[in-house]
């Protein structure tokens, strides 16, 4: 999905005005290398990053704290607030929890119809933080955002991904293999020679006035109280401008007084693609006995390495916005080898047989396989806070600790959408760490994890029956 990356032999002006209707795949471009992490003094820019994983987690299980599944976040505990009474599903339409509450899962609303290819029914809360903090778009980044993680499973598009744009449609597909996410955040960046042009002064060098001035006075018309256009139309035409923008300042960030590269980039033989895992870019992905099969070790040093990726990218402010997803809604990846945790182990290819998790162990429920099967799954999850907990900023605490983590998943017990699991990782200390059990709404936890940045998700003012409810204890305020 990513190409080869070269020169572009056109400049950003007159490329952009041909774009027409044409999409295209932008390389990164040297110059406009990832920003160093902030001097000292200086502000670590605001992140947000959800975390997902598919099938739930079933209220008991959750009780258990760090005796279940959920033992690999033990370590982030004390910057962890943990929500075991949240229900899905009053944010359900018709359909599965899987294509319903997914939808939901870090959007805060109900999806649209069916009919409508299962869109949500607004923006996922990375993409609303990116927009309220950054109108004009992400200054200075390699990506705007970035989706990644394992899955596999085609079809409704909310069993793979949490990326959610402006006006509700889908995203990117996450993308599984480690090289590709590697070149898309770092490319053959190399760090600039003495003897040249400083990051700064090739900044300089570019036209800085958007091509997007040129048509403001007719967006505008289109958006203001007199329009002839739907909500809905609204919403794409802003979404279709505001990724432009994203766009241009890719190609040529403004002189906002950014900081000078600092930033060790990685080698990219440290991100090598591990032997074995074998479904990387399969468009469509089966169900069943066709299911991609993975060795479970396998498929853990894929995540461990993306998890890396993406702390790194978060530290070297090459990225700031995300979502990593581990066996998607669906659970349509059959595993193979023992797994060991919590002092039992499961034989993957025995207990799934011709089938897949989704199938042999949740809908037949085996309670005994789904705990450690979903210890695996957190697992996965819990590379990318164990790398991004590695890294200490300027201002003494943790990438991890600098960012804004959800974590959620589309139900809790066998399908059904109560006590769908959610976790608040991070925050800056604006949050208090610990054990909520207070009931709550998905959209609940959403708002206030991102008021305390600032930033309105409007989620009761487009839903009213959605009102937040105040969350006891929560904010450090």
């Amino acid at each position: 999905m990513y190409g080869p990356r070269s020169k572009p032999l056109l400049s950003r002006r007159i490329l952009l005005k041909g774009l027409g209707s044409v999409a295209i795949g932008l390389p990164f471009l040297e110059e406009f290398s990832p920003r160093a992490r902030a001097s000292q003094g200086e502000d670590v820019p605001c992140r947000l990053f959800t975390l997902s994983f598919g099938l739930g987690i079933e209220e008991a299980m959750q009780l258990e704290q760090f005796d279940g599944p959920l033992q690999t976040l033990q370590p982030y505990a004390e910057h962890t607030a943990f929500f075991t009474n949240v229900d899905a599903g009053p944010l359900a339409s018709s359909g599965t929890p899987h294509f319903t509450t997914g939808a939901a899962t870090f959007t805060g609303v109900p999806q649209r119809s069916e009919s409508d290819d299962y869109h949500a029914g607004g923006p996922s809360m990375e993409q609303v933080m990116k927009r309220a903090l950054h109108p004009e778009g992400v200054p200075n980044v390699s990506l705007p955002e970035l989706s990644v993680g394992l899955w596999s499973r085609t079809g409704a598009v909310s069993q793979f991904t949490r990326h959610w744009n402006t006006d509700g449609s889908p995203g990117m597909r996450p993308e599984r293999r480690p090289s590709a996410i590697f070149e898309a955040l770092f490319g053959s960046f190399e760090p600039p020679s003495p003897d040249g042009p400083s990051p700064e002064q090739l900044r300089r060098n570019h036209v800085s006035r958007s091509v997007l001035d040129s048509v403001m006075g007719q967006y505008e018309s289109l958006m203001g109280p007199n329009s002839p256009l739907g909500a809905a139309s609204k919403a794409r035409i802003d979404n279709h401008l505001s990724a432009i923008r994203d766009v241009e300042l890719q190609l040529a960030p403004p002189d906002d007084g950014g900081i000078t590269l600092e930033c060790e980039v990685p080698s990219a033989a440290q991100f090598d693609d591990p032997e074995g895992y074998p479904f990387y870019d399969a468009a469509e992905g089966a169900t069943g006995s066709g299911a991609p099969i993975v060795d479970w070790e396998v498929a853990d040093q894929v995540m461990e390495r993306i998890g890396r990726l993406m702390a790194l990218a978060a530290s070297c402010d090459a990225l700031r916005f995300g979502s990593l997803i581990c066996v998607g809604a669906g659970g349509h990846v059959r595993l193979d080898g023992t797994y060991e945790a919590l002092g039992e182990s499961i034989d993957f290819p025995a207990t799934f047989g011709n089938g897949t998790p989704h199938d042999r162990i949740f809908h037949d429920y085996n309670r005994d396989a789904i705990r450690l099967y979903q210890h695996f799954a957190i697992r996965q999850l819990s590379h990318m806070l164990g790398a991004m907990h590695e890294i200490t900023e300027v201002n003494g605490r943790t990438v991890l600790e600098n960012s804004l983590l959800l974590m959620g998943t589309e139900y809790g017990e066998n399908h059904n959408a109560s006590h769908a699991f959610h976790a608040v990782i991070g925050g800056g200390g604006r949050f208090n760490p610990g054990w909520y059990d207070q009931p709550l709404l998905p959209s609940d936890v959403y708002h206030q994890a991102l008021a305390a940045y600032g930033v309105d998700s409007e989620i009761g003012d487009r839903w009213p029956e959605f009102e937040p409810t105040e969350i006891t204890g929560f904010r450090n305020v």
